[in-house]
């Protein structure tokens, strides 16, 4: 799988429920043993890769992140600018 192919696979799971939790998707992307896709970082969290994360940012420009709750979701009219809320 590439790193296209993984951030297409997230876009279907976030089209599918209109949110994607990182830690549903990292994990997913962690069994397929390739660290582009998806890796631990320095304190132990999965994580998606960063060229995943790329690609699927460009799939879901109108996404949010939540970085309390670690998922995307769709925008909300009361979001403020940015993606990260």
């Amino acid at each position: 799988m590439t790193e296209q192919d993984a951030a297409e696979w997230m876009f279907d799971m976030f089209m599918a429920k209109r949110f994607l939790y990182q830690e549903e998707a990292a994990t997913h992307l962690l069994h397929l043993h390739n660290e582009a896709l998806a890796y631990f970082d320095e304190n132990g969290n999965v994580c998606v890769g960063k060229g995943v994360l790329s690609a699927f940012n460009k799939l879901t420009p109108d996404a949010v992140y939540e970085r309390a709750a670690k998922f995307w979701r769709d925008r909300l009219p009361s979001d403020l600018p940015g993606r990260q809320q």
